[in-house]
């Protein structure tokens, strides 16, 4: 495969397509309070609901918005949080014709600086694996909570190369071609081996049946951390799992209880 066509094809993995906020929660978005900064050049639109002391960020997924956060946002608020979701690159309202999970987790850490710091992180689908990142680098919350996260960039790849219908050598060259732009090597910054190294308590939520991320990576992240509980679901999809009610008082719950052992226990699994 020539260069001109690896070129190509890196672009189109990494411009994300525009989604507006579903219709049902475009009222809650709306009574938010909206805060613009300028992450690595480019502006990003902040939304703020609640006060309170435990401070908690949202992280949406690739191809995601804001909107799809705020179910759970307003959850928060109601029990006394203060909660920030962010537009990230190239999403929504912010600025940026291409992303990645490097410009995901350069925003995750501004705002943690802006907004900061934070109890707790949720993170959904590749939101995920930018927080990872994120927290290997300094961003760490006592609390995380990954919704069908993307937990392995070797998994992400491959997938990749079905949707693009292209060769696994072809898709090698262009991930060598990602790497060579955005300075990091996918190897090295694998989610399971950044786990290692975190103390603070995980709660990964995930669908069985997930057509973007096997939950059998989510096992193995669950394993390298040192405090983390699985919750398997089961026919919520990709996105609806953020709206189900079982999973929102969880979250609400795991991210506001006081004490170990105060929700569910570490290293429980429930489905």
């Amino acid at each position: 495969m020539d260069t001109d066509t690896t070129e190509k094809l890196r672009r189109l993995a990494f411009t994300p397509m525009r989604t507006q906020p579903p219709n049902a929660t475009r009222p809650i978005l709306e009574q938010a309070t909206k805060e613009v900064e300028v992450v690595d050049g480019g502006k990003v639109v902040h939304y703020l609901w609640g006060a309170g002391e435990r401070r908690i960020l949202l992280v949406h997924g690739w191809a995601g918005n804001a909107g799809h956060l705020v179910v759970l946002a307003e959850a928060l608020a109601r029990a006394g949080c203060a909660v920030v979701v962010a537009d990230l690159p190239g999403h929504g309202e912010s600025e940026g014709a291409e992303s990645s999970v490097i410009h995901f987790a350069k925003a995750v850490e501004a705002a943690n600086e802006r907004f900061g710091p934070f109890h707790a992180v949720v993170a959904h689908s590749l939101g995920a694996a930018a927080t990872t990142y994120a927290m290997s680098r300094g961003a760490t919350p006592e609390r995380t909570v990954f919704v069908n996260p993307i937990s392995s960039y070797v998994s992400l790849w491959r997938r990749s190369g079905e949707v693009m219908r292209v060769s696994p050598e072809a898709i090698a060259l262009v991930r060598a071609r990602a790497e060579d732009w955005l300075g990091v090597s996918f190897d090295a910054i694998e989610p399971a081996l950044a786990a290692r190294e975190f103390s603070g308590r995980l709660l990964v939520v995930h669908d069985e049946n997930d057509p973007e991320s096997p939950i059998t990576d989510s096992e193995a992240l669950v394993a390298a951390w040192g405090q983390a509980e699985l919750m398997r679901v089961r026919d919520l999809g990709h996105t609806k799992v953020l709206r189900d009610e079982a999973v929102v008082r969880r979250v609400v719950g795991f991210l506001t209880a006081d004490g170990a052992g105060a929700d569910a226990g570490v290293g429980a699994e429930a489905g």
